[in-house]
């Protein structure tokens, strides 16, 4: 089962240079499945030994508010202890995070996911980042699991090895985007997603857009996909926000031009 899975991550990895959001939105909706995880992370180390998120996906907003934003690398936390230890941090007691991290006592994990896994990514045999994943039921350790997403771990620590190193500096360098930010990020969408993200604006379903645009629900499943990694949302609710605020914005601007161009019509007559 896992081989097959492993195997399918390999070709996927193989096809393309990808975004880090759209590699983590592929292990959650296609190889973690049989695990049952719902989201997932990935933080760095930074020069400062600091720890900091670089790319997440499915994770809810209020988790992301309510958590340490960059925590010390010597600081108690499952993802510092991953990478000082070098080993698979395994949590299956959420939402408590147990009695080995305290700065974590008062923080109940408010979803409704029961484990938390996390191991380090490696270059040349050194730590330089963390991906964590979380997931519905209670896993327990098994040395089947443990291996096989520590198989994951590597196969993405080879992969963001080899990717040429101007691309390797933006997703090393990315931080999560500010609201102002993921609304300029629309820029970044192909003409065919900003007519989806358009549609799913204004509530239409993905079997719809298929109708409407004529490709195959399959195709539109993928490119919502990608537009959520690339505004940095959790959905239909959020992206549409962010289309919305959008629209808001451009109306401001185009009014704030026409007011600006009266005073020269003025003068000119």
């Amino acid at each position: 089962m896992y081989l097959r899975k492993i195997s399918e991550f390999v070709s996927y990895l193989s096809l393309a240079e990808h975004e880090l959001e759209d590699v983590l939105a592929h292990l959650v909706y296609r190889v973690m499945t049989d695990l049952s995880v719902t989201s997932t992370f990935v933080s760095r180390l930074t020069p400062s030994n600091g720890v900091e998120i670089i790319g997440q996906f499915g994770i809810d907003r209020t988790v992301l508010r309510d958590y340490p934003k960059g925590i010390a690398l010597f600081e108690k936390y499952p993802i510092t202890d991953a990478l000082r230890s070098r080993k698979t941090i395994w949590i299956n007691t959420l939402p408590d995070w147990g009695n080995d991290y305290p700065l974590l006592k008062s923080l109940a994990y408010p979803g409704k996911e029961k484990t938390f896994i996390c191991m380090a990514l490696e270059q040349s045999a050194t730590p330089v980042a963390v991906i964590g994943f979380f997931a519905v039921p209670v896993i327990e350790v098994d040395s089947e699991v443990d291996a096989f997403v520590g198989t994951i771990a590597n196969l993405l620590s080879l992969y963001l090895m080899r990717l040429p190193s101007s691309k390797h500096q933006v997703i090393a360098s990315k931080q999560m985007s500010s609201e102002s930010g993921r609304i300029k990020k629309q820029e970044e969408l192909t003409e065919r997603q900003l007519i989806i993200l358009r549609l799913i604006a204004e509530n239409r379903t993905n079997r719809h857009i298929s109708d409407l645009l004529g490709y195959s629900e399959s195709t539109i499943r993928q490119e919502t996909i990608k537009i959520y990694a690339k505004l940095d949302c959790n959905g239909r609710k959020e992206a549409s926000d962010i289309y919305h605020k959008t629209q808001q914005s451009q109306e401001v601007d185009s009014s704030k031009a026409i007011r600006a161009d009266v005073p020269d019509a003025v003068d000119q007559k």
